[in-house]
């Protein structure tokens, strides 16, 4: 099984750390536009990429500009239970990595990769 893990970055002039594990063997880069990454990805042919950063928006919000109440997604509130601290993905700088993990995830899913998030 080939897995490749990101550790993305807000926006595109800070790194974005990159990992590809290939059975006993690990590779690890630092890269920093989308464009970058999406070949490294696609030239890697994993069988999962696996993204730290928020990759989904609370129920009902259409986008992340939009205002409303709703700032948490389920397994936000699973950690609050859990008294697991975490950023919600509608704070500040979160807004432009979650904006970002989203469109990645997209692009990479019309690729045919599966893509599993790992944030927080």
């Amino acid at each position: 099984m080939t897995v490749v893990g990101l550790d993305l970055a807000g926006v595109e002039t800070r790194p974005t750390g990159f990992c590809l594990l290939r059975q006993m063997t690990a590779k690890t880069l630092l890269l920093y536009n989308d464009t970058q990454i999406l070949s490294t990805v696609q030239e890697s042919r994993p069988d999962v990429v696996a993204i730290d950063a928020p990759l989904t928006l609370p129920p009902g919000r259409k986008n992340i500009e939009e205002r409303t109440g709703t700032h948490l997604r389920p397994c936000d509130e699973e950690l609050l239970r859990r008294r697991i601290k975490f950023f919600p993905v509608t704070l500040g700088p979160m807004r432009k990595l979650t904006t970002r993990g989203i469109a990645l995830k997209k692009t990479l899913q019309t690729l045919h990769l599966t893509v599993i998030e790992v944030y927080p």
